[in-house]
């Protein structure tokens, strides 16, 4: 596989490559994309069933509903 990259980013894999001790950009890339995939596992929800409660209720009272960002600038 070939990739493009910006230059600020080929830049800064190459500073990685000579100052943190990778073999390549190779392995730069591949913590990068790992690290990526472990984060993006760790967002997936899970359907509890107080959450389902919570949406449930919300979903009864769509007229008096509010946004987050309503919520938070009432706090």
């Amino acid at each position: 596989m070939n990739i493009a990259l910006p230059r600020n980013l080929e830049n800064y894999v190459a500073e990685l490559v000579q100052t943190n001790g990778y073999k390549g950009s190779d392995e730069v890339v591949l913590e990068a994309l790992s690290e990526h995939q472990a984060r993006r596992r760790g967002m997936e929800v899970v359907m509890t069933p107080e959450l389902e409660r919570l949406l449930d209720e919300g979903l009864e009272n769509l007229d008096a509903a509010k946004t987050t960002d309503e919520l938070r600038r009432r706090s």
